[in-house]
């Protein structure tokens, strides 16, 4: 089965980087999937570190980019959300009957098995809440590539009228899970597993959904910011669930003779600092947001 990824230039650099190469070692060492790398930008050093890690990488021009680009000029919109609206890229790069769709920030523990059943749409795991099927994380999606093609004319026309209208209120996310409310289905759990679900000896794709290594390293360093929203709920994610982090960091491990001496070493610091005591209590942190939902209950 080939496996979709998707990336912008301004995501060859940094804990982004990281991350992807992380997914594309795991995958290889995990799964005999085909990975391919939506890609907008230039080539640099990073692509060709993904090329000769046998990923093909697919040059992309994203439909409605000039709309993005103008608002981003208007100070509107941020441009570097392109490599996250790639997803919907998919259907109009293969003719497959059915592929994976994965983020970047992702851990292959195991060969993700298990998709042999056939999404009427697609089918996705919740964002949050392992019970919360009310509002599902796109961060791994199990696709039905024809659906998805009769689908995108008026999905493409659904996009650019919210993303004008809603601008930063509107995201590729919001998109899916309004979009196609009531037509997708169920994922198994252990193909988008959460760190902070706990550990998991079962789970096939691990997902660094919220805190990446980044905000992980300055959490840990006494460097992230607490004093805003988006700060306080990523760190709370952590600081609630560090012996899941713990678990699941030492993982990393497996993969730093492959990295540059500054990724490795940035992971091998990480991995000291998570052994080391913490203290929460001065931060007070607060989850109550993942209570989210975003739809009525039925």
């Amino acid at each position: 089965m080939k496996l979709y990824l998707a990336l912008n230039e301004h995501g060859t650099h940094g804990d982004i980087a990281l991350h992807t190469k992380l997914a594309v070692l795991s995958a290889r060492k995990h799964s005999d999937l085909d990975i391919k790398m939506l890609y907008i930008g230039r080539r640099n050093e990073f692509t060709q570190w993904l090329e000769t890690h046998g990923v093909e990488i697919l040059d992309q021009h994203l439909p409605y980019y000039d709309l993005i680009k103008r608002l981003s000029d208007e100070g509107k919109y941020n441009l570097s959300t392109v490599g996250h609206w790639l997803r919907t890229n998919v259907c109009l790069t293969t003719n497959d009957d059915y592929v994976l769709y994965s983020d970047i920030d992702v851990l292959f523990l195991s060969n993700p098995i298990g998709l042999e059943r056939e999404p009427s749409y697609f089918m996705a795991a919740p964002e949050f809440k392992k019970d919360g099927w009310n509002y599902f994380n796109a961060g791994v999606m199990h696709i039905n590539v024809r659906k998805f093609q009769e689908t995108y004319p008026e999905f493409e026309k659904y996009i650019r009228k919210n993303i004008e209208e809603k601008t930063y209120q509107f995201h590729d996310q919001i998109a899916y899970n309004t979009f196609y409310r009531g037509k997708w289905e169920k994922l198994a759990l252990e193909m988008n597993w959460k760190v902070y679900w706990g550990a998991n000896k079962e789970a096939k794709i691990l997902h660094f959904h919220g805190p990446k290594l980044g905000a992980i390293n300055a959490i840990l360093s006494g460097q992230w910011d607490w004093n805003n929203e988006h700060g306080r709920q990523i760190g709370s994610i952590f600081a609630q669930n560090i012996s899941s982090y713990r678990y699941y960091i030492a993982f990393l491990l497996d993969y730093i003779d492959e990295l540059s001496h500054h990724e490795r070493e940035f992971i091998l610091d990480i991995h000291y600092n998570m052994s080391r005591d913490f203290d929460t209590s001065r931060y007070k942190p607060d989850t109550t947001f993942m209570n989210f939902k975003m739809f009525p209950e039925d």
